[in-house]
């Protein structure tokens, strides 16, 4: 009973801090078209985040995981590869980057760079290295505070350590808390530095700390530890958001959100254990990236869904940075749309499906300055969707009311252009629409929901 238990346990704990299930992705490339659009846009770019963040890799050398431990060569510095380095050498015309990213980053320690008043917690810059060359980073609040305030475009990929990794910190301190534990602290501090944090990891850490014979209190002390990094994180989120427009009303603020770390370019079979783990694993991203996605319409930024991202060790790989920084770029907020609309700015949940339709001409705005997203779509505005997608000349002046069912049919006969592959798909977004809106068919979708579904049916 008792190593079902741990078992049990160490399965909360590794899904908690990188997720786990193993699915191939594919070799991921730029969107050309999106680096050209956004190529010269942006003069300032920061940096802002942790581990994942800083481009940290684990496993650079398979021989020796905890070199890149002692090394630490991505704390506030840039990293070659990363998804920062890749964005930099993409689309800002001199290639510059301000890297403020560091491992174990959480949003305690935005919060404590940004503000004078706040003290943090007692986990503040908890890092099992120091960084010889630099200091501590609170030895840069200055630049940091700078690098934010002059910054047009910032990158900010943070969460994971506000309640996972978190949680391989208290498993020390529990051990710690106890008289002459001193050798098991040793033992868990040098497994957490000198390994992946993993389910094998975990359960070395549960290991210790059964020899140790403080199981039973790490079990009592778990929801406690949980409850704490979760408020912590849904508490300080907005807080830290108003920090940076504070100091920079106008930057563009992309918000890169938490994936499943279990994706991996290595050529594996999935099982059933590895498909449940991945179910498991998105709904704990789901609560994670809650506050990340509701604060998007709330603030304006804009969050970036990086889903698929493929990870070594419970970092990306090559092949994931790349990813990442191909959905950062095709994310930016178009350069002219951005601008033009008073109803529909970045960070509202229809913009990305607005600038898409508006930008393809599938869509017109209703004026010079607004989209009307919560209007009737009307017969005129199919009429031209459809006209520009399958190159129909429909008349695009009727102010007649479109049903949802009439809209899903629509959509549904425009896939026979698209040859065999698009029925296909055309059916499954036809069954979709159905199956969103099955209990108003007759009704009718508004502008922002219709661009939405367009900008599906544009996506194959």
């Amino acid at each position: 009973m008792k190593s079902l238990f741990k078992k049990s346990v160490a399965v909360i704990l590794t899904l908690l801090m990188i997720s786990g299930s193993f699915v191939c992705g594919a070799a991921a490339e730029l969107n050309q078209d999106a680096v050209n659009k956004h190529y010269g846009q942006y003069k300032n770019y920061v940096l802002l985040g942790d581990s994942i963040a800083s481009g940290y890799r684990e496993a650079v050398n398979q021989e020796n995981i905890s070199w890149n431990w002692v090394r630490n060569d991505t704390a506030f510095v840039r990293a070659e590869d990363s998804y920062s380095d890749i964005i930099a050498n993409s689309i800002i015309e001199d290639k510059s980057l301000t890297p403020f990213a560091a491992p174990a980053v959480r949003t305690i320690e935005i919060r404590y760079m940004l503000e004078d008043d706040f003290e943090g917690d007692q986990y503040l810059f908890h890092h099992p290295f120091t960084i010889k060359s630099m200091g501590k980073h609170q030895d840069y609040k200055d630049e940091y505070r700078a690098a934010v305030a002059n910054a047009d475009l910032i990158t900010l990929g943070v969460g994971g350590n506000d309640w996972g990794q978190f949680l391989s910190w208290a498993v020390v301190d529990i051990t710690a808390a106890f008289e002459g534990k001193n050798e098991y602290v040793q033992q868990m501090k040098s497994v957490i530095e000198n390994s992946d944090m993993d389910m094998a990891t975990v359960e070395k850490l549960l290991e210790i700390c059964d020899t140790a014979e403080l199981l039973p209190y790490f079990i009592e002390y778990l929801p406690q530890a949980l409850n704490y990094g979760l408020e912590n994180f849904y508490k300080n989120w907005d807080i830290m958001i108003e920090d940076i427009y504070r100091l920079n009303p106008d930057v563009t603020l992309m918000v890169v959100g938490m994936s499943d770390t279990g994706y991996t370019s290595e050529e594996k079979e999935e099982t059933l254990k590895d498909q449940a783990m991945h179910l498991i694993s998105e709904a704990i991203l789901s609560i994670g990236n809650k506050p990340m996605k509701d604060g998007a319409e709330k603030y304006g930024y804009t969050y970036v869904d990086i889903t698929g991202a493929t990870y070594i060790g419970g970092h990306p790989d090559a092949n994931g940075h790349r990813f990442i920084a191909n959905k950062i770029i095709e994310a930016l907020p178009d350069p002219v749309i951005s601008k033009q609309f008073d109803d529909v700015k970045p960070g509202h949940k229809y913009y990305s499906a607005v600038e898409y339709v508006v930008a393809n001409g599938i869509m017109s705005p209703t004026t010079e300055t607004t989209f009307s997203p919560d209007e009737a779509l009307t017969a005129g505005d199919l009429n031209e969707a459809m006209n520009a997608i399958v190159g129909t000349d429909k008349d695009t002046e009727d102010t007649s009311e479109v049903s949802i069912f009439k809209f899903a049919i629509s959509l549904f006969t425009a896939s026979f252009k698209k040859g065999v592959a698009g029925v296909f798909k055309g059916i499954s977004l036809a069954f979709k629409i159905i199956s969103d809106n099955t209990f108003n068919l007759g009704s009718t979708l508004t502008r922002g929901e219709a661009a939405e579904y367009l900008k599906a049916f544009g996506s194959f």
